[in-house]
């Protein structure tokens, strides 16, 4: 089996130790196999290094509904901390007792990107405002059309405030690996305003966030990087 790697997005790419990667027991991973036309998503068992990893699919699936046979390519995708990676393996062995799970021959070669801290994606997530032009206690629901780990384009049909105004910003999304729910509420500042492109389009509003706490940072470019594997073009 060739040890080429699979590209990520196109992004430069770096080789990687396993050690790197600070992978933990229920770790989401991807799975692509060649012929299959929906990737799989599995769960990390846990591994020996230099000799196996040992990953089960995740909820929902089954042996039976996604079938691995021993010999079978795939390549393996995940992200962990700010690092996106991949690799090529093969399945060495199926086990069915106590559940099904299965042998992946270690990796030789793993190459990863580091997920820069302005790379914007385009999203549509709802979003609470409160800021400088707000009555006490009253929010504005407005929508971020895309985003970095840096800050973010509002579309709102309500005025949310002038350049150099302060909001604050409530949203929510999901991540790998856990794939939980983050709550995330940041400061913003915003940088500019621009008129709706169309008679019922919203106002467009560039912030800044401010005073990012480096979890929700390293959050923000786990959400950036899943958003680019699902849709390679969406980078802006």
């Amino acid at each position: 089996m060739s040890e080429s790697t699979p590209n990520l997005s196109g992004f430069p790419t770096r080789a990687y130790k396993i050690d790197d990667l600070r992978l933990m027991v229920g770790h989401r991973l991807q799975l692509d196999i060649p012929g299959w036309a929906e990737p799989a998503s599995a769960r990390l068992l846990g591994y020996l290094k230099g000799e196996t990893l040992m990953v089960k699919m995740a909820s929902g699936q089954s042996a039976g509904s996604y079938p691995l046979v021993e010999g079978d390519a795939l390549d393996v995708r995940g992200f962990s901390g700010r690092i996106a990676f991949t690799f090529k393996t093969m399945v060495e062995k199926v086990r069915y007792s106590p559940y099904a799970y299965f042998h992946l021959k270690f990796p030789t070669s793993i190459q990863g990107t580091e997920i820069r801290h302005a790379e914007r994606v385009r999203v549509n997530l709802p979003v609470k405002v409160v800021g400088a032009k707000s009555d006490a206690g009253w929010t504005v629901e407005a929508a971020i059309a895309d985003i970095s780990a840096a800050g973010a384009m509002l579309v709102s049909v309500i005025p949310l405030g002038d350049a150099g105004d302060r909001i604050s910003l409530t949203f929510r999304f999901w991540v790998m690996p856990n794939d939980y729910e983050v709550n995330m509420n940041v400061a913003a500042v915003i940088q500019a305003v621009s008129a709706p492109r169309q008679e019922m389009d919203g106002a467009r509003y560039g912030v800044r966030f401010e005073a990012l706490r480096s979890t929700d940072s390293i959050l923000l470019q786990n959400l950036i990087y899943q958003r680019l594997q699902e849709s390679p073009d969406a980078i802006v």
